[in-house]
């Protein structure tokens, strides 16, 4: 039974948030009020306004969709629900706040317009001008898309301290919407919790400089402390200062406890053979890095860090701050994790693509076996049962920064003819 006791006090410790915050406005909580009649009362977005004659709920709220708190009407008719559902709620800043950043995370499905102490604050999935009761979102969501949490600032000095006024209507894309969702979250981070600046050490300079130049770093080069990604558009300053559109991801073995224990878990996997080492690896950092379980929304979880562009954190730390990691965060993981577990990795960026066309920016690891033949381990984009596929056969998949072919036996000078696809100005 201690060693129970041990064992839960242990797995709380390691589930403690790595950084503080105060938060204003719980996700999923009670306290909400609404009017599903599909009619705006006058005056509702006011702080003013009294609406104790309107519904109580928790939430989640809405209709149609699972895991909900709290279910809302629609109307008579499914065929011909109410265009828009209010919402408002009240919240408590503390006396004497100085926060630096205050962020929202605002689920909802479809569209949403929000207002603060009777202040316009932000709209999603809405068209510019007057929102009324009657307005439709401009498409409908689904898919992952009803599940995400978008992340928004709120102005500072739109709070006040002691209570304030949330008011939020919620509109459907078309009147056989089949379900509404709302749910939120708010808090402050005072300029002391908010990640502190990243500085590059000069002994990290050859790696950080094989990968995002050179676009590869080797098997023999090992990633040391003081190494720092802060995305394609990263720049780093005469004194070692990085300056970045993105959150900063630091390698620090020393300050990095949740990455000291992942190094742990790698020399433990040593006497594995090698592809299977890589796979168990593979998965583990999978399982990190997915929320609940799920890989499909890891992209969307890592947009929260968006939050901490142009701040420092650490790697061991990525998914505490936002829940998940994608490929850039996997495989430089993936790189440190493997080198420990005495694999030889590489760690590369490059394209994903398919059918002669560009997919987009990726990245990706290359282990080298004994024998020589080389193993892609692509843990954001694994094959079934985390199968490393052979180098000299995945051609079709992968293509260098310049779309230039890397696998399949061509050498990596040799160009394929890819047409590139207009895409989004993503970093990676």
């Amino acid at each position: 039974m201690r060693l129970i006791i041990i064992a839960i006090l242990a797995l709380s410790a390691c589930l403690k948030p790595a950084f503080s915050r105060t938060v204003l406005l719980e996700r999923s909580s009670a306290g909400w009020r609404y009017d599903d009649d599909g009619k705006a009362d006058k005056g509702w977005q006011s702080p003013a306004f009294n609406d104790a004659h309107w519904k109580k709920g928790a939430a989640p709220l809405g209709y149609g969709d699972r895991g909900l708190s709290t279910t809302v009407g629609f109307g008579g008719d499914p065929e011909t629900k109410h265009a828009a559902t209010f919402f408002r709620r009240r919240f408590e800043v503390p006396a004497g706040s100085t926060f630096a950043r205050v962020n929202l995370s605002l689920r909802c499905d479809d569209g949403a317009a929000l207002t603060l102490n009777g202040k316009p604050l932000a709209r999603l999935n809405l068209v510019r001008g007057a929102v009324t009761a009657e307005t439709y979102a401009d498409e409908a969501l689904s898919g992952e898309e009803e599940q995400e949490f978008h992340r928004m600032q709120v102005p500072v000095d739109l709070l006040r301290e002691g209570t304030n006024v949330l008011a939020v209507s919620v509109h459907q894309a078309g009147p056989s919407s089949s379900d509404l969702v709302l749910d939120l979250e708010i808090f402050g981070l005072t300029e002391a919790e908010l990640p502190k600046k990243a500085v590059v050490r000069a002994g990290a300079r050859p790696a950080i400089n094989a990968y995002h130049k050179g676009h590869f770093v080797a098997p023999e080069m090992r990633i040391p402390d003081g190494y720092a990604d802060g995305g394609t558009y990263m720049k780093i300053k005469d004194n070692g200062t990085v300056v970045a559109t993105r959150e900063v991801i630091m390698v620090d073995r020393e300050r990095d406890r949740k990455l000291a224990g992942h190094i742990e878990f790698a020399r433990s996997k040593r006497n594995l053979p090698e592809v299977e080492r890589a796979q168990v690896l593979a998965r583990y950092i999978d399982g990190i890095t997915s929320p609940n379980g799920d890989r499909n929304l890891a992209e969307a979880a890592t947009r929260h860090l968006m939050d901490y562009r142009n701040r420092e954190i650490l790697l061991g730390q990525v998914a505490e701050y936002c829940g998940g990691g994608v490929c850039r965060h996997r495989s430089l993981l993936f790189k440190i994790m493997g080198d420990e577990a005495g694999l030889r990795v590489g760690l590369r960026r490059g394209h994903m693509k398919a059918r002669g066309r560009l997919l987009g920016r990726h990245a990706w690891n290359e282990i080298t076996l004994g024998d020589g033949s080389r193993r892609i381990v692509d843990v954001m984009n694994p094959e079934k049962n985390f199968k490393l596929p052979v180098a000299d056969k995945v051609s079709y998949r992968y293509a260098g920064i310049e779309g230039e072919d890397l696998y399949g036996g061509n050498s990596e000078s040799q160009r394929s003819r890819l047409v590139p696809l207009e895409e989004k100005r993503r970093e990676f």
